[in-house]
């Protein structure tokens, strides 16, 4: 049926509810083109009044699928009624425990380890294990695990719900999980589960309709509804009455439908007769205002699909306005004469954030507005700040180390819409359930997943020597790679270093012809300085052997005392950042000094240098863009880069970005691995 566009506003939902989700007629069907119609034939002296209360429809009904009813009711005059809008659809219940406690599977990804993805299900690591024994001993990608359902029993109050009005709950609202299958959409798990569009989009921002994948996990809040506007499909029966000499033919092309359609209305008449009162079918599009709950997938499709982006940044609290502002929240402490060393590191932060600035401020094609708050180190100061009016306007914040402070701002965040940068603290993950943290410093069991995943293929057919300090062991670094090395069963050895390795102790636990990578079991300078001797004279005198030294983060501090030893070894450093010593970094360097008369601190990382890099990321980010997000691109920095991604579908981002520096002989070359 060739489509007639019309516009209806439905203004009452009392009314609207009904006309779109009613319990199926007694009547008749007949099938019009495609489309199925209940139909009713008049009798003597009916009025619309009486026909509405002896179908158990409203008159409004009665109307709106037979506008020529409105002018007065015929001896049997035929009204129709779609079967779609009157089909038994009614209210669903409430999602019960038995629908929502679905088996929720996991597919591992590169990357993720039980630590983060315990994190991520809001549970233990053993009761991760508990449901996955499997995975006693580590996950791979491509390992396939079951999430128990156990948050089914937390209500959660931190996740917005947008709407068109009040959002209405049908009982306790839980967040639970769920597992895309083939074939769902956004707008089938909504019907699914009884909640809205922008509740499914609020928890989780990593999803789309275009990028709902299958077998990736998301968050889901049952039995959340609202009012919403929608457009519905409607086709309406008009009366005409015949002209001279007109056919079916001829009426049914003046009015854009097949002449089959028309008889099919008309299933009386065998041919047109001057005169006659007939039927035509005509299709259209209403909006009317309803219940959530009572649109179905079809209309949430068609009514979601025109206007996606304006529903998420909606959600989300995305500006497009070509204005950027920026608040540096920080613990500067001014008001002391003689601020502590934290708080000179902060201020460096800040004057490396100006260069950036100063540097490409002119060709950003927003209006930038830093603010700037001292936060004084003082909780009570840090909960005043965020207390005022100008502080919600805020498009980014940047937040302190200080792990309650930096407790306070996510929060703020995550209520007022605000995406706050930790670019300090490796000990916070509030972006694994706030998705307005982004996290600059890797977190560490990402991190050390993806060494475990490297060292696996570079060193495949090295045997490990541990070199062990007893009371130095680094929990989340080394036991992360005993734990990977124990359940891939490589060959592994250990050697105590309590005192000075000697040369000879070492080769003893070497065999002839074999390859191998030491890892020391921290990244103290103290215990380098055991063990370097011992490495370097096994590198010259073992030459029937390969080696090799993984290198702590840690180690990029003190390199000015070691190079020449790691580069004899053949070391290799991960680090979440690396000063690169060419004409570059002097060039922020010597405008650093040109703009405030000091240098930089002499830290690692140099937070004069961080500060340049996080102000050079965001302004040629946001200059195009009204956010930061997934496929943001990457940026090579001076000291740090940056290439973000979600670790799961309701978290913040993390910055997918490990630095592996090689130095051998008498170069140290720089890559990234991912």
């Amino acid at each position: 049926m060739k489509s007639v566009r019309f516009q209806m506003i439905l203004a009452l939902v009392t009314i609207l509810c009904p006309l779109f989700a009613e319990a199926q007629l007694n009547l008749p069907i007949k099938t019009i083109g495609d489309e199925s119609f209940y139909f009713y034939k008049t009798g003597n002296n009916e009025s619309i009044q009486s026909i509405a209360q002896k179908l158990g429809v409203t008159v409004d009904q009665i109307i709106t699928y037979n506008p020529s009813a409105k002018l007065g009711i015929a001896k049997k005059q035929l009204l129709f009624f779609p079967v779609s809008a009157f089909a038994n659809q009614g209210k669903p219940q409430n999602v019960t425990s038995s629908v929502a406690n679905e088996t929720v599977t996991h597919v591992v990804k590169k990357g993720e380890s039980l630590y983060g993805l315990a994190r991520n299900y809001n549970m233990s690591i053993d009761e991760l294990v508990q449901a996955n024994p499997q995975a006693n001993n580590g996950v791979k990608e491509g390992d396939v695990l079951v999430i128990p359902q156990k948050s089914l029993a937390a209500p959660i109050a931190t996740a917005p719900v947008v709407t068109e009005n009040a959002p209405q709950v049908q009982g306790d609202v839980k967040t639970i999980f769920h597992t895309i299958k083939s074939g769902e959409t956004l707008f089938s798990v909504s019907k699914q589960y009884n909640t809205t569009i922008e509740n499914l989009i609020a928890l989780n921002p990593g999803i789309y309709p275009d990028k709902f994948v299958v077998g990736d996990v998301i968050k889901v809040q049952p039995n959340v509804t609202g009012t919403i506007t929608i457009e519905k499909d409607v086709t309406k029966f008009y009366t005409y009455e015949v002209k001279d000499k007109e056919t079916y033919e001829s009426v049914a092309a003046a009015h854009g439908i097949t002449a089959n359609e028309l008889r099919q209305a008309n299933p009386d008449l065998k041919k047109l007769k001057k005169g006659k009162i007939i039927y035509i079918p005509q299709s259209g599009v209403e909006t009317a205002v309803i219940s959530s709950t009572n649109a179905t997938e079809k209309e949430l499709e068609q009514t979601y699909a025109k206007k996606m982006d304006d529903v998420y940044n909606t959600v989300h609290k995305i500006d497009s306005d070509n204005e950027l502002n920026i608040g540096i929240i920080l613990p500067f402490q001014l008001q002391k004469s003689n601020p502590p060393r934290q708080a000179l590191l902060y201020t460096d932060f800040y004057k490396g954030f100006l260069v950036a600035v100063d540097s490409i401020g002119n060709k950003v094609n927003k209006k930038v507005n830093i603010n700037v708050y001292d936060t004084q180190h003082n909780l009570n100061v840090t909960d005043s700040l965020l207390a005022l009016d100008e502080l919600k306007n805020l498009d980014i914040a940047i937040a302190p180390s200080e792990p309650k402070q930096l407790e306070r701002i996510n929060k703020f965040g995550q209520q007022n819409g605000v995406t706050v940068f930790n670019c300090f603290s490796t000990r916070n993950d509030d972006y694994a359930e706030n998705p307005r943290v982004i996290q600059i410093n890797t977190p560490t069991f990402y991190m050390m997943s993806l060494v475990n995943d490297w060292i696996a293929e570079k060193f495949k057919d090295y045997t490990i020597i541990y070199l062990d300090e007893a009371n130095s062991e680094d929990k989340d670094i080394f036991a992360s790679i005993k734990d990977y090395m124990s359940s891939n069963k490589r060959r592994t050895k250990t050697l105590n270093v309590n005192d000075k390795l000697e040369y000879n102790r070492l080769s003893q636990v070497m065999d002839p012809g074999m390859n191998y990578l030491f890892i020391p079991s921290s990244g103290r300078k103290e215990l380098v300085n055991k063990f370097i001797g011992a490495l370097t004279a096994a590198k010259s005198q073992r030459f029937d052997c390969e080696i090799a030294l993984l290198g702590y983060p840690e180690y990029v501090s003190f390199l000015s005392d070691f190079k020449s030893s790691f580069q004899t070894v053949d070391t290799y450093i991960f680090s979440r950042f690396y000063k690169d010593e060419g004409a570059r970094s002097r060039r922020v360097e010597q405008k650093f000094a040109n703009m405030f008369g000091d240098k930089m601190l002499n830290t690692t990382p140099s937070m004069g240098l961080l500060g340049f890099d996080m102000g050079m990321y965001l302004l040629q980010s946001l200059n195009n863009s009204p956010e930061i997000k997934e496929d943001t691109p990457a940026y090579k920095g001076v000291q740090m880069d940056f290439d973000l991604k979600r670790v799961s579908n309701w978290s913040g981002l993390i910055n997918n970005n490990v630095k592996m520096l090689h130095l051998n002989g008498s170069s140290m070359k720089e890559s990234i691995i991912q």
